[in-house]
């Protein structure tokens, strides 16, 4: 087995958590990994400039049998196509969008006791302030 630096446990690939983040969400690289991770799990989500992209339609596809915890697979960050910009606007724009999953996340993982020791969460509430 691999194994992790704090852990003993072997790499588990049944059922991942993926994030495909994607401005254009219709380049090669992330489509063929959406693609090919659609055997592995039923949890690809994707972070695009807006809902209606190509790698967005590949992953509204899947059907996962009403079992899903979101009901959209695609996190937008609402800046549109942008072909002759820098891509300054789209990078804040996905930083943020970022930070308040992780956010998100660890108030979830905060608001549990359970969480906090299956996770091995070292953060804490006042992390989170700064």
């Amino acid at each position: 087995t691999i194994g992790f630096p704090y852990s003993q446990k072997g790499m588990d690939l049944k059922d991942p958590i993926v994030l495909i983040i994607s401005h254009s969400g219709g380049t090669f690289a992330p489509l063929a990994c959406s693609n090919l991770l659609q055997s592995f799990s039923s949890s690809i989500f994707a972070v695009c400039s807006e809902w209606d992209t190509q790698v967005g339609k590949q992953l509204r596809s899947i059907y996962s049998g009403g079992l899903d915890l979101l009901t959209s697979r695609i996190f937008s960050t609402e800046v549109g196509v942008r072909p002759a910009e820098p891509c300054s606007i789209s990078v804040v724009a996905t930083h943020q969008l970022l930070t308040n999953i992780f956010e998100h996340i660890c108030m979830t993982i905060l608001s549990d006791p359970n969480f906090r020791y299956v996770t091995g969460s070292i953060i804490n509430e006042r992390d989170l302030q700064t």
